[in-house]
């Protein structure tokens, strides 16, 4: 019985002593946390603390569709008189049982379905409604292309010219003979990289440091281009450059006097920059444009009538088919058919046509002109599967919203 004392202190001695070793790790963990966030900022990858705040911190690997609190944003205007779509929505239409699983799998958060001017079919999940935006990411590089297509109308630009007529850093030998039809058919073979799981890599600096023209400046043109396809969202941004380089405004104020606005955008458009806008921040133009779905349903439909939206004629009917012609068509030199002008093509299995503006997440607006149909679909995440070198979903979305009218 005298042993009970000695047996009693011997636990509060070790819970005392693991209690020091506990503070002891803390510390250890908060020092070294400490000078790895100091060692990133040194070696100027600061930006990877931010990227871990929008990802990680959120539950994401990647950033997200709802990550515009983070943005640094240009407006692009809503229509003076906005032209809101004729809403006759199919009469009890509904997904089949395997289609609704399909959106709750992979999150969706918008899907509409328009045909002939007419919204026949509209979905919301997430908290989301006709008002919310959200981020293109990279299907708004279709909205780059149309950009450099108002400019070719306008009389600024040739897609045969060589991109140093319009990037003078690229003038001359530095730029190859590399033209704007290769930029905008991804030829350009320049080794930017697309790994969105490289926190060193191209695409995390784009998405996050600051200084994007820094950053592309340090990437030259190889002596070989244009034989071979490589998706990448650095040549969007080459793109970007030229039309900011034509001193007619920023890529915003393109799209928002040429496109946005024409089209009775009912909602603002938000684009993200790279510095504050007052600051002279330019647009990361391989994604970060936030648009509510019913809007973004109008590039769609801008794309089925051939650049004309209700009678006028926005984008030149010639500049559009050549932006929806497989790369194949255009030149011997490639032959990835199932790519245009930043944007992707394919055929229904009944043979239909269709072009489709593709973001990271699944965001898809999908234009298929035999009918007239453009189908939007915005979310969280994505079936990764693929199909004719486009993501399989793609199929699926038109599928779906085929099905829908049927039930009309």
């Amino acid at each position: 019985m005298e042993v009970g004392p000695c047996r009693l202190k011997w636990p509060r001695i070790a819970e005392l002593r693991g209690n020091e070793c506990d503070m002891k790790a803390i510390k250890v963990l908060v020092w070294t946390l400490a000078l790895l966030v100091i060692s990133l900022y040194v070696s100027g990858h600061g930006y990877i603390i931010a990227g871990m705040q929008e990802t990680y911190f959120r539950g994401w690997k990647n950033s997200n569709i709802d990550d515009i609190e983070f943005r640094d944003l240009r407006t692009i205007s809503a229509a003076e008189n906005p032209s809101p779509w004729i809403h006759k929505p199919i009469w009890n239409a509904d997904f089949s049982a395997e289609d609704a699983a399909w959106h709750e799998e992979y999150m969706s958060a918008a899907f509409l379905v328009v045909q002939a001017d007419t919204l026949r079919f509209e979905r919301y999940w997430q908290g989301f409604d006709e008002h919310t935006v959200s981020n293109s990411f990279s299907a708004c590089k279709s909205i780059v292309a149309m950009v450099v297509g108002l400019a070719v109308q306008e009389g600024l630009v040739d897609v045969e010219d060589e991109i140093g007529e319009y990037i003078p850093r690229l003038a001359g030998a530095n730029g190859k003979g590399l033209t704007v039809e290769e930029v905008l058919q991804m030829r350009t073979h320049i080794s930017f990289g697309e790994d969105y799981n490289n926190p060193f890599g191209f695409m995390a600096k784009a998405y996050y440091r600051d200084n994007m023209q820094a950053l592309l400046e340090q990437y030259e043109v190889p002596d070989e281009h244009g034989s071979e396809w490589r998706y990448q969202g650095g040549n969007t941004m080459l793109l970007g450059e030229l039309v900011t380089n034509l001193g007619l405004g920023t890529l915003s104020d393109w799209v928002e006097r040429g496109l946005w606005q024409p089209m009775g955008a009912q909602d603002d458009a938000f684009w993200g920059l790279d510095a504050p806008d007052e600051a002279g921040g330019i647009e990361r133009c391989f994604a970060m444009y936030y648009a509510t779905a019913r809007d973004f349903a109008r590039f769609g439909k801008l794309l089925n009538h051939s650049g004309d939206w209700n009678g006028t004629q926005l984008l030149d009917s010639n500049f559009v088919a050549a932006m929806v012609q497989p790369i194949p068509a255009r030149t011997e030199a490639c032959g990835a058919a199932h790519y245009g002008y930043q944007i992707w093509l394919g055929e229904t299995e009944d043979g239909l046509a269709f072009s489709c503006m593709e973001g990271l997440r699944g965001q898809f607006i999908v234009s298929v002109p035999a009918l007239d149909l453009v189908v939007v679909r915005t979310g969280f995440n994505k079936d990764k599967r693929k199909k004719d070198d486009l993501p399989s979903c793609v199929y699926r979305m038109i599928q779906m919203g085929r099905g829908l009218l049927t039930q009309g």
